[in-house]
């Protein structure tokens, strides 16, 4: 998407504004890469006696995602703009392209076009997406309305002509950011809902070694991709992790020493007194999590999976976490959260996991050469 000394995907100079979440995965280098680089039925919520704390309200979202592989330059993002991100009424989307530097692109018969844009429900009944009629408007953008009922979590897809793969939005409706977290309807738990939890969290706080791609946004126009790999080690080697942005930005961390490459071919900086969060600790994000239910299923990476969403709640205590309310896809025969997608403050993410307990052998990055993540030893 990006050159190697371009931003990450962005409409301003302003980073993302990394909300108090996910600190199991060890997004501390996403943090770094950006600093560095400048009313429906609620069925799957939690009950909740008091209001939450207000948030700033956003005028509408604005998202961009990648139609295929972030990482080259030639892959297409699509931008989608979306008011007022409720249930039940008349719901505007507007979508665009952008080039790598986040210049639009017209939509005419020069440029890649976007083709198809369809919204699905992700209730529990497995309803058929259903396919947006687009009008485009004078500066080039297509628009489209949709109901968006009943609330829930929503994919949004949008298929670019010539693409190697779709510009896929999974969001929250009533959308919290919009209207406000205590917009987001609440209701009490399932057994089934809370077993199959259960059985993800057991999965993942098990995992020794496992690769992940991370699409975050902030809701008001900026957005990243990026790559990770993260292994425990063994009785011999030290526990890594390896980060590769979209932007350029590449780090790994063997043990307590970090390397870390800017955009620029600045070459590599070693750090000492780094840290790695391993899948052991990965449950500490999900503190307090409740509202489980059972959506409906999938198939990812060739497994049969079920939707399961839940909340993490507002806490103060024994750390400050803002709520956020997730979705996982669970291997039905293994476990496995396969992906994961989150609705935070100013924080939305998915989450694609990959190579479960495949060893990843970590070396010290080569002069003038790219950090290695391998399944085999590195010379």
């Amino acid at each position: 998407m990006t050159d190697s000394d371009s931003p990450l995907v962005r409409q301003d100079d302003k980073p993302i504004d990394e909300t108090p979440r996910r600190s199991w995965l060890p997004v501390a280098i996403v943090s770094i890469a950006l600093a560095l680089l400048a009313a429906g039925a609620g069925w799957w919520f939690f009950a909740r006696s008091e209001p939450l704390p207000d948030w700033d309200r956003l005028p509408e979202l604005n998202l961009a995602a990648p139609a295929g592989d972030a990482f080259r330059n030639d892959t297409p993002w699509v931008v989608l703009r979306m008011a007022p991100a409720r249930p039940g009424e008349e719901n505007t989307l507007r979508v665009s392209l952008e080039a790598p530097r986040g210049i639009p692109v017209a939509s005419d018969s020069t440029n890649p076009r976007i083709t198809a844009l369809t919204a699905q429900s992700l209730a529990g009944d497995n309803p058929p997406p259903e396919t947006l009629e687009m009008q485009l408007d004078p500066v080039g953008t297509l628009t489209a309305t949709t109901s968006l009922d009943p609330a829930g979590w929503w994919r949004i897809r949008a298929e670019v002509d010539g693409a190697e793969g779709v510009a896929e939005f999974h969001l929250l409706i009533p959308d919290p950011n919009v209207n406000g977290p205590n917009a987001v309807p609440g209701s009490e738990s399932s057994p089934e809902g809370e077993a199959l939890f259960r059985r993800g969290m057991a999965s993942i706080t098990t995992l020794r070694d496992v690769r992940f791609t991370q699409w975050i946004a902030d809701g008001e126009g900026n957005s990243a991709m990026s790559e990770h790999a993260v292994t425990a080690g063994s009785n011999d080697t030290p526990p890594g992790f390896t980060y590769r942005a979209a932007g350029g930005m590449e780090a790994i961390i063997i043990g307590s020493t970090r390397w870390v490459k800017l955009p620029g071919d600045l070459g590599w900086e070693e750090q000492e007194g780094a840290t790695v969060v391993l899948p052991a600790e990965w449950d500490e994000e999900y503190l307090g999590a409740t509202g489980f239910m059972i959506l409906g299923e999938e198939t990812i990476d060739g497994e049969r999976g079920q939707l399961l969403a839940f909340v993490v709640p507002e806490l103060t205590e024994p750390r400050r976490q803002t709520v956020a309310w997730y979705l996982w896809w669970v291997g039905e025969e293994t476990g496995y959260v396969r992906q994961e997608a989150m609705v935070s403050r100013l924080h939305y993410m998915l989450n694609e996991f990959s190579e479960f307990d495949l060893p990843i052998v970590l070396a010290p990055p080569p002069e003038d050469a790219t950090p290695v993540a391998s399944e085999t030893p590195v010379p």
